[in-house]
């Protein structure tokens, strides 16, 4: 019969060999933690449905936006011909309707985001207004270190014109000699010759500029 102590040595040298087996755990590996989705930027459109030509609001004219998956949105101008679609338009091309009683329909594409839109509509038996250029006046010639705020007007081929100054995409051809602000506010840094554009829907004009040192 085995004694005591060699049944407790066995037991000993047991939970040894079961502790060094291929057995044991390893360590864990720490869990990577997720990164929060960005949302999606979106967009809102804001503008005015007036009359061909003039400055003069169409209440209650009709629009629907389509984007280019087919889904569409409406809205209906206020007494003063101003609209607005809600905050939640990806950037892209859109194509935009508009409808009102007694006038011509319009059917364009917009690109989103777009600071302010206007929409013309002209009457129903009238020669339709369209937009011949854009008219940029300012000084032709600057100095270096000086500013100078640019005026935009739309000219329309009934010879009326309406200013565009704020919604007006601004560029120059040289950067290195003068930039221009989305507000049109030009800056001169170096002596040379730039052109400075603005464009509105379709047209769009431009302005020489030469700086020269002071």
């Amino acid at each position: 019969m085995m004694s005591i102590r060699t049944i407790v040595l066995c037991l000993a040298v047991a939970c040894v060999s079961a502790s060094c087996g291929s057995s044991s755990l390893s360590p864990s590996s720490p869990s990577t933690p997720s990164t929060p989705s960005t949302p999606a930027t979106t967009f809102g459109l804001t503008g005015q449905v007036v009359q061909a030509g003039t400055t003069t609001g169409i209440p209650s004219a009709a629009l629907l936006l389509v984007d280019t998956s087919g889904n569409a949105m409406t809205t209906v101008a206020n007494a003063t011909g101003t609209f607005a679609f809600p905050v939640s338009l990806a950037s892209g091309t859109y194509t935009l309707q508009t409808t009102a009683p007694g006038f011509r329909p319009s059917v364009a594409l917009i690109s989103i985001p777009v600071t302010n839109l206007m929409v013309q509509l002209p009457l129903l038996g009238a020669v339709p207004v369209t937009t011949v250029g854009v008219n940029i006046t300012g000084p032709t010639t600057m100095t270096i270190g000086q500013t100078a705020q640019l005026t935009a007007s739309v000219v329309y081929t009934d010879g009326t014109q309406k200013d565009v100054t704020s919604v007006a995409k601004w560029s120059t051809t040289a950067p290195s000699v003068a930039i221009v602000s989305i507000s049109g506010v030009v800056t001169a840094f170096a002596a040379g010759p730039t052109a400075i554009t603005a464009s509105f829907q379709d047209v769009s004009g431009s302005l020489s500029i030469a700086v020269v040192s002071p």
